[in-house]
């Protein structure tokens, strides 16, 4: 049975975001914080490495250069990688060749929104996965009103054109807006997803104008409204990260 912790443990990556810090670099930290804690050599396992760490190149190589290898997994072949990679398996994490029982930390920055099949996925999280590795996971929390909407937009067949009006045509400045499924964003579901897993730690992530990317300029400052309303009952933050322990 997996042990939930409470916030006070993370309060410092918490407050950091909160202050108004951009979530790349905390996430960047709470890795190699954990990478510490091996004696031997790290090996990095890297689900959905994409443009960088969080499509930050410089942070990524300051992880490859933190660990004995670095692999990477990027199922969108129209994606270019940086060549530091140790090696890079162009398939779905759940059809890659890695070997058991080898990776030290793995991690993934949104994409367990993604996931059409959680439990083949975690599945294979655990096979991978060293005794007492760890997995993190950065994702949109499923019980942030942000998916609701997110949600309807797609059944909608209306979010990528929002998109298109707010940030541009896809590939031109604005991320790309792979298929949602938000089966794997919630402290509830995650837990039920892996029960082998001898630990699990959530660290909600909130501060106001999380959201702006997704709104123009006249909508921000009632989302902001909302964000501290939000903030002030004690409800989950736009992001979730998810600490899981083998």
């Amino acid at each position: 049975m997996c042990h939930i912790s409470n916030q006070d443990k993370w309060s410092k990556y918490i407050e950091r975001y909160r202050n108004g810090e951009w979530r790349s670099p905390i996430f960047h930290d709470m890795i190699l914080d954990d990478a510490v804690r091996f004696d031997e050599s790290v090996t990095f396992l890297d689900i959905g490495c994409g443009r960088g760490f969080d499509d930050h190149p410089k942070l990524q190589k300051s992880l490859i250069e933190s660990c004995e290898k670095y692999t990477g997994i990027e199922p969108d072949s129209d994606i270019r990688l940086i060549p530091e990679l140790y090696k890079v398996h162009r398939c779905t994490f759940d059809d890659a060749p890695i070997e058991n029982s080898s990776i030290h930390i793995a991690f993934a920055v949104m994409v367990l929104e993604h996931i059409p099949d959680p439990e083949a996925f975690f599945s294979k999280l655990w096979k991978i996965l060293v005794p007492g590795g760890i997995f993190w996971g950065f994702t949109v929390d499923s019980r942030h009103y942000f998916t609701t909407l997110s949600r309807m937009a797609e059944r909608l067949r209306f979010k990528n054109l929002y998109l298109n009006l707010v940030h541009g045509k896809q590939g031109h400045g604005r991320y790309e807006n792979y298929p949602t499924h938000y089966l794997a964003n919630s402290p509830e579901r995650i837990g039920k997803q892996t029960q082998e897993f001898s630990k699990i730690d959530f660290v909600s992530f909130s501060r106001v104008g999380q959201l702006d990317f997704y709104f123009p300029d006249w909508l921000r400052p009632l989302a902001h409204s909302i964000d501290r309303k939000m903030i002030d009952s004690g409800k989950s933050g736009l992001t979730l990260a998810v600490r899981i322990e083998k």
